[in-house]
């Protein structure tokens, strides 16, 4: 379901085309203004989504082939968070403007999209994705749908792109932001007020909804999160309560065969942050970083580094490890499992950002006040360190 009404901010003068030109580190938009269209095997890891969705949890930040996308954290100055980007190349971070002559200080800035708000469509700025040339966004409709919204890479357009589900946030106030996968033409995501949560998708555009995994018919309650995709599966995980009972739950990692549409458990108990690779899946466990392969079912402890519910990321050439409960140090393995370095941060970082790229990125908190910082891969081990992310 598009929507078909079109709102134009500014007029382009005819023949000027809309677009986002990185060139000698330079960050170029046009002159138009917005528009609303309602291993263990020590090689390098791949690009996991070939940059058809994010490959960072949480979805605070994602990559494109030029550079990376994200939304800034609210705080003294900057009370309506913008969408900024950063060049892989030069580095530079600006927000998604293309107004000539823009402070980018208010919300007559490009950068600057609706809120979720009660009476008209809106994002949440807890969520962004880059596929097929597009960014999405997912937020909340005037008709009371969840619904995800195309915004065009350079910024200058956004409209509906597809509705997934009704909402009861007109009435109650509350939201909550639904896990989602872009892939292959379809939207995976959860609805997580639901107490028997379905791991569903639909076409991008709209389309007839597929359930592709809802627990078992006498659970009271069933809970999915982490959904990710590798290769032709969609993995999630899945906790399955038959009553209210910790005790009767039962939970772990599942996979979606993309080919013939069939799921089926792969590990139980494994409710930790993890990483799909090479037919592996690397978690970090009380006994270390563990291996283990889908084909065979073993586990392989690559390293004896014992943390009990860490985040773990892969990278090109790392296996990242933070258990953000204790310290918030990092402990970095290449994928033999060889530590090579530990770095720490008084910018207290948690919620780690991984991916095909050479940086890792955090949210992180200074003063009081969440804002997103990311590390250097490139750099010589002995010089990792922590940076802001934000505008020049």
């Amino acid at each position: 379901m598009i929507s078909s009404e079109i709102i134009k901010k500014n007029n382009c003068p005819s023949g000027v085309r809309l677009l986002c030109a990185l060139t000698a580190g330079l960050f170029l938009l046009s002159a138009c203004g917005k528009t609303e269209q309602k291993s263990a095997n020590g090689a390098d890891a791949p690009i996991e989504s070939d940059f058809n969705a994010s490959g960072f949890e949480y979805c605070h930040v994602t990559e494109s082939e030029e550079g990376y996308y994200f939304w800034e954290r609210m705080d003294q100055n900057h009370f309506y968070p913008r969408l900024m980007f950063m060049d892989k190349e030069s580095g530079r971070v600006v927000p998604l403007c293309n107004k000539p002559d823009c402070g980018h200080d208010n919300e007559e800035c490009n950068a600057y999209f609706p809120s979720v708000n009660v009476g008209g469509d809106g994002m949440s700025k807890d969520h962004i994705q880059y596929y097929d040339g597009s960014l999405y966004a997912v937020g909340f409709t005037s008709d009371d749908y969840v619904t995800l919204f195309r915004i065009k890479a350079d910024g200058s357009e956004w409209e509906t792109s597809t509705k997934l589900y009704r909402t009861d946030y007109a009435s109650t106030g509350h939201w909550r932001t639904p896990d989602i996968l872009i892939e292959d033409g379809y939207v995976y995501f959860n609805d997580r007020k639901q107490k028997k949560m379905k791991l569903v998708r639909v076409p991008i555009g709209g389309g007839a909804e597929e359930v592709l995994f809802e627990g078992d018919d006498d659970a009271v309650e069933v809970q999915i999160y982490r959904i990710k995709s590798s290769e032709d599966a969609v993995f999630f995980q899945a906790y399955i309560f038959s009553d209210e009972s910790v005790e009767h739950a039962k939970g772990g990692l599942y996979q979606y065969d993309k080919t013939d549409g069939e799921y089926r458990l792969v590990k139980t108990e494994l409710v930790q942050p993890y990483f799909v690779w090479n037919g592996c899946v690397y978690y970090g466990s009380s006994e270390g970083i563990c291996c283990y392969s889908i084909q065979d079912g073993t586990v392989e402890i690559l390293a004896d580094q014992p943390i009990e519910v860490p985040y773990i990321t892969l990278t090109k050439k790392y296996i990242i490890l933070c258990d953000d409960m204790v310290d918030g140090y990092l402990i970095i393995y290449d994928y033999e499992g060889t530590q090579i370095a530990v770095v720490s941060c008084d910018l207290k970082p948690t919620w780690y950002f991984g991916g095909s790229s050479d940086l890792l990125f955090a949210e992180c908190v200074r003063d009081n006040e969440t804002r997103l910082c990311f590390l250097d891969l490139t750099r010589p081990v002995d010089e990792l360190q922590w940076e802001e992310l934000k505008a020049d």
